[in-house]
């Protein structure tokens, strides 16, 4: 072997065993952030000793004497799978994120500072409940065992970050709780963006396209040229946070429904849920069995806070979709000169005054001010957000927010009686602790009892009160109290032998203001329909209905379509073919067949084609971003012959029919230059995918195939009951986390539960992505396939099946 091939290749051999040696080196350290799932380790906070079994899912089985202990081993639990995830959240409520992140997320920092989630919970503190307190102390206790035991081995992105986590305190689980409040909150977009559009369109024109909306709610408000600077800084800080820590899509609602019975296979109430939430690496949810002396219940609970949010103990089981409450009001102030006074009734009130600073990494601490009226701060005053807009310094007029979550309510005491009520009136009198998010409750019980409670506290407003921002001078606007326990709806053993929810106007004759953000009603027609065309119901068709793609939506717009070409001769291939699959379409939106993609992209065009041109591309993308109100608005819209339907650009009058046909031509067009002239490769999952995405995604892109997962081909939409929504709105390039791909889905099955009283001591139950957030861990995507799938986990929660199986075993004990 000549000299010179020597010397390289023992160079290249040496290279190999560098990087063999630095990779063996970085796989055991990022490695060693790995969970413990088996072994013993020691406590002083413990009441008595503590044995956690976990399946080949990771799946915990807590097996414990007290309360307490519960509470402790979920903490340490969460900690050990979730650590990351908690403390970005808890940060984000603190308003500390730019400590970690620099400058770039003080608007963030501003926005909750002013917003006071944490502010709140410290003043009302002394109003929690004793127990609830013992138990978030006993929470903290366990996560902070793990904190100080995993020192230096912490998962990787502190390490990229470059930051320590601090010690867990009760607060933060409040604060995680509040932050969930937040992220199911929309009137934040609702009174901004149809205050917009009434400036530029005045109320005859909206009433043509807002759904469920009156002339009351359509108040005018004063005309100035401030309403789309404002919207653009409150509305877009909210936006980038949201989609900074993952809270993409805007359907958050849910499907839940139940059987008594008598509509049952297996002779008991069959319950199922499917809470529609964005998608992220890790998921949402983090399940557990628990079983103690008092305690004893199963399902899904939410990193950072302690008990089952959704699931069954040994008495009931309960479900959630959200109400889609209105908690929040916004209010034009007027102030003074020094813009130290507001004007309310007739006389000047002092602001009170909040000096607050946040340390920004790298960088000198930011001082500023917090202004309070008597109703809430003012969030006008969320400035600056250059860094995207470069907008120098303007005047904003003041507007003040009222939510309900600066108001003091127990949701962790509602939980921990829900997972301990016997019945239904044990239920009952627990969920009148609860106020917001407002959710839907269903229930059942192991007598055979079904029923639905109202969850939230309600706001009674004025019959002035606007859906848009209000007037602020007169306290005639503020909120008059909350609707009584009393008035609240309750049912109980409905005569159908079935209850049903999915975020629609339930009730439609409540008399008190609820939302007009109700989605549209193809899911619970749907839900309906299947609940129906059986007598009896069994656990395999409530799997099979939570994968149903079939959209009774586009059962109402393809008429349209066919309509509009009733007489037109048809001579392009394409198009013929078209609107002959479009005739025989069953509506199911499989992820394998072209229909569907000619529809959904039929969609975009006849939703740009009628509002773009008179609303322009900045308010256009408002009003699509909450999808639920352009599919309702543009039902709206088809079933009228609305003025909305000329272009304004063109000499010409465009009507319905034109608009239907050049929509379709235009979508024609597109799937042809993006994906061939063949229509046989248009299939719907070559457009719409899924991927859950880490916090991380897009900062390095050859990075998001390690830590994303997918993407996986997908069906339906933000019509079906398998819930696959896309955003209408235009991604927004300024930040990585908020680009999305055209028809990508961001949203839908946080996760899917079902449970049969026949056998209490099975729950049937799937995540999206799996139980632990380590990168490095078999249990970060273990679960999505399942998911796709349509599978299930089966869970047996009675102790003796949790020892018998072959499970690992952690033992927390008492230290001496």
């Amino acid at each position: 072997m000549p000299k010179w091939l020597k010397i390289i290749t023992g160079i290249f051999s040496s290279l190999v065993l560098i990087a063999i040696f630095a990779g063996i080196f970085f796989y055991n350290m990022l490695s060693s952030s790995l969970p413990k799932y088996e072994g013993t380790i020691q406590s002083n906070k413990l009441i008595s000793d503590i044995e956690i079994y976990r399946d080949s899912f990771a799946i915990p089985y807590i097996i414990a004497d007290t309360d307490e202990d519960v509470a402790f081993a979920l903490g340490y639990l969460h900690a050990e799978e979730r650590l990351f995830i908690m403390d970005l959240i808890r940060r984000a409520g603190e308003g500390r994120l730019a400590e970690i992140l620099g400058e770039k997320a003080l608007p963030f920092d501003k926005m909750f500072r002013t917003v006071g989630i944490k502010r709140t919970i410290l003043e009302n503190y002394d109003n929690y409940d004793p127990q609830v307190k013992k138990i978030l102390e006993a929470y903290s206790n366990g996560v902070n065992l793990y904190i100080e035991q995993n020192r230096g081995r912490y998962p990787v992105e502190f390490d990229v970050l470059g930051y320590q986590p601090e010690k867990w305190k009760p607060l933060h689980s409040l604060i995680v709780i509040r932050m969930m409040a937040w992220e199911l909150n929309l009137s934040w977009w609702v009174d901004f963006t149809y205050a917009e559009l009434i400036e530029k369109f005045g109320k005859d024109k909206l009433l043509e396209i807002l759904p469920d909306i009156s002339e009351v709610n359509l108040q005018k408000i004063p005309s100035s040229k401030w309403i789309a600077s404002l919207a653009k800084d409150f509305v877009q800080t909210n936006l980038a946070f949201r989609n900074l820590i993952g809270w993409q899509g805007s359907q958050v609602g849910s499907n839940n429904w139940v059987v008594n019975s008598s509509k049952s296979h297996s002779g008991k109430p069959i319950i199922a849920n499917d809470p529609h939430l964005a998608f992220s690496a890790p998921g949402k949810w983090y399940a557990v069995v628990i079983n103690s002396k008092q305690w004893k219940a199963a399902g899904v609970t939410l990193p950072g806070v302690p008990g089952i949010v959704i699931g069954k103990n040994e008495n009931i089981s309960w479900a959630l979709t959200n109400l889609m409450n209105d908690d929040a009001d916004y209010y034009y102030e007027k102030l003074d000169s020094t813009r130290q006074y507001y004007f309310l009734d007739g006389r000047w009130q002092p602001f009170e005054i909040i000096k607050d600073t946040i340390k920004i990494k790298n960088q000198k601490t930011e001082i500023f001010e917090i202004r309070k009226t008597h109703r809430g701060p003012l969030i006008s005053e969320i400035h600056p957000f250059s860094f995207i807009y470069n907008e120098s310094d303007k005047k904003y007029s003041a507007i003040s927010m009222k939510w309900l979550g600066n108001l003091f309510s127990d949701e962790m005491l509602a939980f921990l009686k829900i997972n301990k009520a016997r019945d239904f009136n044990e239920f009952r009198e627990a969920v009148g602790y609860f106020a917001l998010p407002g959710q839907n409750f269903l229930y059942a019980d192991i007598e055979g009892n079904i029923g639905y409670l109202m969850g939230a506290k309600i706001p009674v407003r004025s019959q002035s009160a606007s859906t848009i921002i209000s007037d602020g001078t007169t306290s005639v606007n503020d909120w008059k109290g909350f609707v009584s326990k009393d008035e609240m709806e309750v049912v109980f053993n409905p005569s159908e032998n079935f209850f049903a929810t999915a975020n629609n106007n339930l009730f439609p004759n409540f008399k008190y203001h609820l939302s007009n953000l109700w989605e549209p009603s193809s899911r619970i027609d749907r839900i309906n329909f299947l609940l129906r065309q059986k007598e009896e119901h069994s656990v395999k068709d409530f799997q099979n209905y939570q994968m149903d793609q079939t959209s009774e939506y586009a059962k109402q717009v393809v008429p349209y379509i066919l309509s509009a070409f009733k007489d037109v001769k048809v001579k392009d291939k394409n198009l013929y073919e078209s609107l002959e699959l479009l005739e025989n379409w069953d509506f199911e939106m499989s992820p394998f067949n072209q229909v569907t993609s000619i529809y959904q992209v039929f969609l975009k065009y006849l939703l740009r084609n009628i509002y773009l041109d008179e609303m322009g591309e900045d308010l256009f993308n408002k009003f699509l971003f909450i999808a639920n109100v352009p599919y309702r608005s543009l039902l709206k819209v088809l079933q009228s012959d609305a003025t909305w339907f000329d272009n304004i650009t063109t000499t010409q009058i465009e009507n319905k029919n034109f608009i239907i046909r050049k929509s379709l031509s235009d979508a024609l067009t597109f799937l042809e230059k993006n994906y061939g002239k063949d229509l046989s490769s248009w299939q719907w999952g070559r457009i719409h995918r899924v991927t859950f995405k880490h916090p991380f995604s897009g900062v390095f892109n050859p990075l998001d195939r390690f830590i994303n997962i997918g993407p996986y081909e997908i069906g339906g939409d933000g019509t079906t009951i398998f819930n696959t929504e896309y955003p209408f709105a235009k991604s927004i390039d300024e930040f990585s986390a908020f680009r999305h791909e055209e028809f990508e889905n961001v949203l839908g099955p946080s996760m899917r539960l079902i449970f049969d009283f026949a056998k209490p001591d099975e729950l049937y139950l799937i995540l999206t992505t799996g139980q632990s957030g380590n990168l490095f861990s078999k249990h970060y995507s273990d679960m999505s396939d399942k998911w796709l799938e349509g599978k299930f986990l089966k869970i047996l929660t009675d102790k003796n099946s949790i020892r018998s199986n072959d499970k690992k075993l952690l033992r927390i004990i008492r230290a001496n």
